[in-house]
């Protein structure tokens, strides 16, 4: 099983990654791209015939290589201050330097940002669209700010805008029958998730594998490859033992440290256990509706990141419940200013720790050690 798991993974990352080092040899997609946001509707992309890649993703991947800091570096040089978003800053430099751990990504055709994940990437997005002089598609998400039906007409009006301008763009027209077959396949790919994380607060599994596993949700979440992935980890994490109750049972909330071997601080959760973490729930998207519109508006205007700061605490308090975690370690990221993941009114202690999940150089070990240890010695008194 572990080999079919392997296999699986390779195939997705190969498929997603074969232009990268194609692209700095001179070689052109066979295809247009788009660079997009985390949560982009990719599932219309993928029904017109567009490559699609993730700057945020690929920051992410040079994190873990160890080769962030030259990147974030010469942004810094440029014109974005290391206090900006350490996804962009990473891209930015990656991109100056025409350098990274699988090379770089090929140039976009058109780029596509949304703000139901937050602010910030559409203006990124813009500086990437002065850089590259290609157009912008920005997709507005309300949220829960306005009503269902409002809110669906005017989502579902930017999605056939969408649609309009790729259909320009590759001179493919979008077949709604193979539209809903990758909404399908999407589908599949949350449900076989679902039962993979499930398994956490219950078998002995590392949240290392969780948070490295969940990229090919958000890579590759219309691939058949992805489900048959997902149903393969879930078969293997069942077969693990149980997890050890005598350790401290806690919540990781928000990102992972990507630049951490483990993704999270192991160094400092001696005595504890993660049976945890709201960053794995942020893909598992509600494809909810009798049509395909239907079913493109539940999932992206509702995404966990933009509901109303009530709901989130309502989801969050349920997780973390279900989880049985007793105290959580809240990340307050410095690339995320506005502090959307942050727990609050959750009912159980805290250790709030200054990170970030790109630079390391923002974390002082020293200090998240010691409220680590203060919040064990709080949950014991208890």
């Amino acid at each position: 099983m572990v080999q079919s798991v392997t296999k699986l993974q390779s195939s997705l990352m190969r498929e997603y990654y074969k232009y990268f080092s194609k692209y700095a040899r001179g070689e052109v997609p066979e295809k247009k791209v788009a660079w997009v946001t985390a949560f982009t509707p990719v599932e219309i992309l993928e029904t017109l015939g567009v490559y699609y890649y993730y700057p945020e993703s690929y920051a992410a991947v040079i994190a873990a290589s160890n080769k962030e800091q030259p990147f974030l570096e010469k942004s810094e040089q440029n014109f974005l201050s290391r206090d900006c978003c350490s996804y962009s800053c990473c891209l930015e430099g990656c991109l100056e330097l025409k350098d990274g751990p699988r090379g770089i990504p090929p140039k976009p055709d058109i780029l596509i940002a949304t703000n139901n994940q937050c602010n910030t990437l559409p203006n990124w997005w813009n500086i990437l669209s002065a850089k590259y002089n290609i157009p912008i598609f920005v997709i507005d998400y309300p949220g829960e700010s306005i009503d269902r039906q409002r809110a669906y007409k005017y989502v579902t009006a930017q999605h056939k805008d969408l649609i309009a301008h790729l259909e320009n763009l590759t001179g493919n027209i979008l077949d709604e029958e193979l539209l809903e077959a990758n909404i399908q396949n999407s589908i599949k790919s949350v449900y076989w998730w679902n039962k993979v994380i499930e398994v956490l607060p219950k078998k002995e599994i590392k949240p290392t594998a969780l948070f490295d596993y969940i990229s090919y949700l958000i890579t590759s979440r219309c691939n058949p490859n992805t489900i048959e992935l997902y149903k393969a980890i879930c078969e293997e994490v069942n077969g693990l033992t149980e997890a050890d109750k005598s350790l401290i049972p806690i919540f990781w909330l928000g990102y992972p440290l990507w630049y951490h071997p483990k993704r999270y601080l192991s160094e400092c959760l001696d005595g504890f256990r993660i049976c945890g973490s709201n960053y794995i729930t942020w893909w598992s998207l509600d494809y909810s509706g009798n049509s395909v519109f239907d079913k493109l508006f539940s999932a992206y205007n509702y995404t966990f990141l933009n509901l109303s700061q009530k709901t989130r605490t309502e989801r969050l308090t349920k997780l973390i419940k279900d989880s049985k975690a007793v105290c959580a370690v809240t990340l307050h990221n410095k690339s995320c200013k506005c502090d959307f993941v942050s727990a609050k009114d959750i009912g159980i202690p805290q250790a709030e720790l200054e990170i970030d999940m790109i630079d390391r150089n923002f974390l002082s070990l020293e200090k998240a050690k010691k409220q680590i240890d203060l919040l064990k010695e709080t949950v014991c008194i208890q």
